[in-house]
């Protein structure tokens, strides 16, 4: 049933969507063209997918310790392989490729991820903008390990991975930052939470701040949470890409709009 309400999901946004390229706005068609562009290879990215096939193949098997969707905020613990984490967790190719390109666009001084998982994900940011501070949050110790040996066997240097629940890190961690400019929220995939951590967070934010939601289309709970999202009056534009959407609070635009892009189909290709 899962299988059958996803496909009717992208083909009702697939319907419903428009090409990439179609902005008026200038700064959303200059963004959306530069993270779209996939001849624009940035230095890293095939070191990054060698990572990623290494942990695809992977058949070792750790303990799953799991803060996210369906354990209401316990602590569930499995045995599971590498492999089978990096199948389901990590962002496909095309969404890392985009997101790097975001961050060099964007030039942000501040990262902040939640939900590192194997780190697949932050490299990708981190390539894009390797100058910025970035702090990138996982609760489970073994996967946050993983992370960590991931960055550097990439030869990566600003990113801090602070192995805490999300909840621990925005009353502690969190609380230190002014400013938060490039905003990655792929962790809890339960409408409450995602609802908490974005009025939670959004104080951090400012005009230029850019939020990307990861798997907006999850569950009929995190969709439900995005529109409640982009209702919200500070958000000024909203992206829905189908896999993430991107949420805006610049004042410049000249008025507010809900967009539905249809990214290429290989954004969709996990390997």
């Amino acid at each position: 049933m899962h299988l059958i309400q996803d496909i009717l999901s992208f083909t009702r946004h697939r319907f419903h969507s428009r090409r990439w390229d179609y902005f008026h706005s200038p700064y959303l068609f200059q963004l959306l063209t530069y993270c779209c562009d996939d001849s624009n290879q940035l230095a890293g990215f095939e070191e990054i997918e060698a990572v990623r096939s290494a942990l695809s193949a992977s058949q070792e098997m750790i303990g799953l310790q799991d803060y996210g969707a369906g354990h209401q905020g316990k602590i569930y613990r499995k045995e599971i392989s590498i492999s089978s984490i990096a199948r389901r967790s990590l962002s496909t190719p095309f969404q890392g490729r985009f997101m790097a390109r975001l961050a060099r666009f964007h030039n942000p001084q501040t990262i902040v991820e939640f939900g590192t998982s194997l780190g697949i994900s932050a490299a990708y940011l981190a390539t894009g903008s390797p100058e910025s501070e970035f702090i990138t949050i996982e609760g489970d110790p073994i996967v946050g390990a993983k992370a960590i040996s991931v960055f550097k066997t990439l030869g990566i240097k600003n990113i801090e991975l602070i192995n805490e629940t999300f909840e621990t890190t925005i009353r502690s961690r969190i609380q230190l930052i002014d400013r938060i400019d490039l905003l990655f929220l792929d962790g809890n995939h339960q409408k409450e939470a995602l609802l908490s951590y974005y009025h939670t967070l959004k104080k951090h934010c400012h005009e230029d701040t850019i939020i990307i939601v990861d798997d907006i289309y999850w569950s009929a709970d995190m969709t439900s949470a995005w529109m409640e999202i982009i209702r919200e009056k500070e958000i000024t534009q909203s992206v829905d890409c189908f896999q993430f959407g991107l949420l805006f609070f610049s004042p410049h635009f000249l008025a507010k709009e809900n967009h539905r892009i249809r990214l290429p189909l290989k954004a969709f290709i996990r390997n």
